[in-house]
């Protein structure tokens, strides 16, 4: 799948289950944008992408070197071992933000001060390449992007947003982590329906998985993705953002209206 559509299905896919998640209105945007994000994240395993080309040279070298330890395009990356280590590092980087001094973590939202000391910088790192690639993703603000990229990330982690515990199961994991979850296992759902596929049990197997049968796989790029695939994210992403918003998908009935009228 395109970039594009990466992105919108992390998105999409974030806006569904805010509300299983209990996401309140005041972090679902940051939520949708950081899962957008993680739905290109994958991707870093080429050079040619949005999420590489995000900060230049810096994200181009780190690009080589996962395709490197990652056995190139759609390898580790594209598995379910790559979703458990992006997931991992994403934890890890809320948990040494939480780890910082607990009389700023006392308020509902942090002082300056705290918001720069170092506890903060692998957070920050984590979510200005996911802001900066999902804005790359949709073709918005280029360098510029990646400047709105950064800001997002520091009022992110001024807010305290990215910490917020939502309800996995018996766990409460903190949002970050639980976007780049979703926003990469969309993003290989999304290949998997290409002819392509995912070798999800990478290393141990290098067999590609499919989503659909071969005469309804697509290819990236063609008429299907364009004008199938892509309207159909947009829309659903557009459906969900309303119903999280408050507002019922389906009409009430008028049905006890017009009896009580004929009565």
């Amino acid at each position: 799948m395109m970039g594009r559509d990466h992105a919108l299905s992390g998105a999409f896919v974030f806006a569904a289950l805010a509300t299983t998640l209990h996401v309140s209105d005041a972090h679902l945007a940051a939520g949708v944008a950081l899962c957008a994000g993680a739905g290109v994240l994958p991707d870093i395993d080429h050079q040619d992408t949005s999420v590489s080309s995000s900060f230049g040279f810096l994200t181009e070298g780190f690009s080589w070197l996962v395709a490197k330890l990652s056995g190139g395009h759609r390898h580790g990356t594209h598995s379910l071992f790559g979703i458990a280590v992006f997931t991992a590092g994403a934890f890890a980087a809320g948990a040494y933000q939480l780890s910082g001094p607990k009389e700023s973590l006392s308020h509902p939202v942090f002082s300056w001060h705290s918001a720069f000391l170092w506890h903060m910088v692998p957070a920050l790192l984590f979510m200005s390449l996911l802001y900066s690639a999902a804005l790359r993703a949709v073709h918005v603000g280029g360098h510029h992007g990646d400047l709105l990229g950064i800001g997002a990330a520091i009022v992110t982690c001024y807010t305290g947003a990215d910490l917020t515990r939502l309800p996995v199961g018996s766990w409460h994991v903190p949002m970050l982590a639980i976007a780049v979850a979703l926003g990469c296992a969309a993003h290989i759902a999304g290949d998997e329906l290409t002819h392509g596929g995912c070798p999800i049990f990478w290393p141990v197997s290098m067999h590609e998985f499919h989503l659909l049968p071969r005469p309804l796989q697509f290819t990236t790029a063609k008429l299907c993705e364009t004008w199938i695939v892509f309207p159909l994210l947009v829309a659903g992403l557009a459906l969900s953002v309303w119903h999280d918003m408050g507002h019922p998908l389906v009409l009430p009935s008028t049905s006890g209206v017009h009896t009580a009228s004929r009565s």
